[in-house]
């Protein structure tokens, strides 16, 4: 419930006692996952105990407004590529397109019905034209949203690469940046 921009929650309990955040001057992040499944984060939001209507609350409340939180707390580098994604318990192959990478995870985009459960663990290959090299990833595919009609967007985590992430993604930086200023 919200009232005059003060969120009310139920109550966080901890045992059979509710936390008391009453204390000094706390502050914390609050992240919010809509039906969308795009969580959203507030920072420096205070927490306070309310009786409201007999009924015991938390409030929340920030002067911040709420932002995008980036799951993989990385920057994410856009690839646009056209890659080969093997599924490790089938083998079977899948023409991809590598969203964007990061150096923990990774977002590929697929033009068919497949559902996460279908994945799991997978091995990716690309050819980065601009960098002119072979990608080859390992990981696993851990959330998936619809992106429209047919097309899935799946994200996931990298296990293994056969290429330093920090230094490609560097170079896909550099390329992009002397790409703008050439135009």
């Amino acid at each position: 419930m919200c009232k005059q921009n003060l969120l009310f929650i139920e109550p966080i309990v901890h045992g059979n006692l509710v936390v008391n955040f009453d204390i000094g001057n706390v502050k914390n992040s609050v992240v919010y996952v809509g039906e969308d499944g795009k969580p959203l984060i507030w920072e420096g939001c205070v927490v306070k105990n309310m009786v409201y209507q007999n009924k015991k609350y938390h409030i929340l409340y920030s002067d911040k407004e709420g932002k995008k939180l980036n799951r993989r707390e990385s920057y994410r580098q856009f690839i646009g590529t056209r890659g080969i994604l093997q599924i490790d318990n089938t083998h079977e192959t899948k023409e991809v397109i590598i969203k964007d990478i990061s150096l923990s995870g990774i977002a590929l985009v697929l033009d068919d019905s497949t559902q996460l459960t279908d994945i799991g663990n997978f091995h990716l290959n690309y050819e980065d034209r601009d960098c002119k090299i072979n990608v080859q990833l390992a990981g696993r595919l851990i959330r998936q949203e619809d992106a429209d009609g047919k097309r899935r967007i799946f994200g996931g985590v990298i296990n293994r690469s056969n290429v330093d992430l920090s230094g490609y993604i560097t170079t896909k930086q550099k390329l992009e940046i002397s790409k703008k200023r050439s135009h």
